[in-house]
């Protein structure tokens, strides 16, 4: 941290102030890695991969490029590594958390388009093509007290291999399901647009043939299957610079919303400093 002020060429704070942020930053990432942990957020070898890819990218290098970067720097791969699945932990948490406290309301949405920076904005952030959404259906099963990780991924097992027999995935869904929004409903989401769902879920929905049923998958929601029923293309014009608007909103929020999380956290734990 020091370096880095002194590459800024700003001046150095006192020595114990900059110990105690440095303290404080540490803490408060123990804090939300733990919730991660009771969480079971897994973070899977292709996961950690492609976000070091991603980061010798963002630097210019290729993966072995960027390896023999830090080895010049002293720092082990394996510190490296772990440092980046940390991170990962620390934004799904965050995802999870702070997400669920954004509410962008369509008047929001509307306001912000009125304006001649909102409608700017959607329309740079909007694709002109039309638009390829999926129909599709889950069924959430969350780890609990009673359940653990490998138990729930093992229940979403089952029911897929149910369905493959010619179950009922709706009534599975109404059945196992614990998404609140989608259960009672047979686990339908409707038609799902790019940019609604998690990273994850995404992927999975992008890879599942219509009528299939994906193996059960893990997200920071818990573990999932899902079964696509079908794909259009959709020109989608206003409706897409609505979504992009809500896109635009819910960052913004998230952004400031963050900070105030982070405060609760840290003002709710007791955490005791032996100097």
């Amino acid at each position: 941290a020091a370096s880095q002020i002194r590459q800024a060429g700003q001046e150095l704070p006192p020595e114990d102030f900059l110990q105690r942020q440095i303290l404080e930053k540490l803490i408060v990432e123990s804090l939300q890695l733990q919730m991660g942990e009771r969480a079971a957020i897994k973070v899977s070898e292709e996961q950690l991969q492609q976000a070091i890819a991603n980061i010798a990218a963002q630097n210019r290098m290729d993966v072995d490029g960027f390896q023999r970067a830090l080895a010049q720097q002293g720092i082990p791969p394996a510190i490296f590594r772990e440092n980046v699945r940390r991170q990962i932990v620390i934004q799904q948490v965050q995802q999870g958390m702070v997400t669920r406290r954004i509410d962008v309301s369509e008047q929001d949405v509307e306001n912000f388009l009125k304006s001649e920076e909102g409608r700017m904005l959607a329309m740079r952030a909007a694709e002109t093509e039309p638009m390829e959404q999926i129909h599709a259906r889950h069924i959430l099963v969350k780890p609990s007290a009673i359940r653990n990780d490998e138990e729930a991924a093992a229940l979403l097992q089952k029911l897929a291999a149910a369905v493959q027999r010619g179950g009922d995935f709706a009534a599975l869904a109404k059945k196992y399901s614990e998404d609140p929004g989608s259960a009672l409903k047979g686990g339908d989401l409707g038609w799902v647009s790019p940019g609604q769902m998690v990273t994850e879920f995404e992927q999975v929905m992008a890879n599942t043939e219509p009528g299939s049923v994906s193996a059960p998958f893990h997200t920071q929601f818990g573990w999932h299957i899902v079964q696509v029923l079908d794909r259009r293309r959709q020109d989608m014009s206003e409706a897409l610079l609505k979504q992009q608007a809500q896109i635009i909103l819910r960052k913004r929020q998230f952004q400031d919303e963050l900070p105030r999380w982070l405060k609760e956290l840290r003002d709710k734990a007791y955490v005791q400093i032996k100097l």
